[in-house]
């Protein structure tokens, strides 16, 4: 028999067609999403910056008073909500103690320049000694009903004060 050259036809395997199938599923799906992302990108047009807290007097009962401010600039018209918790600083293996949450929502410009919100609460007696507070927050920006996620946290400095 003469050695005749063989010619066999290329053909996908089912694991080949699979792969190619699930991919064109994959990114029917996601292009939506894709198309969607550069109008929902989080913290291009603000900032927000959570300042050290500060004393800021005595209520009537005579209980200090802490100001956890945080500063706010936007570079263009946007709607901001801020979520902010305030804790009292521990040392290991304690944890730290969360003192409060709260919420605030703003609507600036580059007109408004920098704002700065204060939130003034009590200083909790939690401990022997100082009290060591801290705040942190995190944003979301808002423009024409188009929210972006909300960013990670950001940590003010630690406050050391007596009660």
């Amino acid at each position: 028999m003469p050695n005749a050259p063989t010619t066999k036809k290329s053909r996908p395997s089912r694991r080949g067609k699979a792969a190619v199938v699930a991919a064109l599923g994959l990114g029917m799906v996601a292009a939506p999403f894709a198309l969607a992302a550069p109008a929902q990108a989080a913290g291009t047009n603000c900032s927000v910056t959570p300042l050290k807290p500060v004393f800021a007097g005595h209520n009537s009962s005579g209980v200090k008073l802490v100001d956890y401010r945080i500063q706010v600039h936007c570079n263009t018209d946007r709607y901001i909500n801020i979520t902010q918790e305030r804790w009292e600083e521990d040392d290991w293996p304690n944890g730290d103690d969360h003192l409060g949450t709260s919420y605030f929502s703003r609507h600036l410009n580059q007109y408004s320049g920098t704002v700065t919100i204060s939130n003034v609460r009590t200083l909790v007696n939690g401990e022997i000694g100082n009290e060591e507070v801290y705040h942190k927050v995190r944003f979301q920006e808002g423009s024409n009903g188009v929210w972006s996620p909300y960013t990670g946290w950001y940590y003010s400095g630690v406050t050391s004060m007596s009660d």
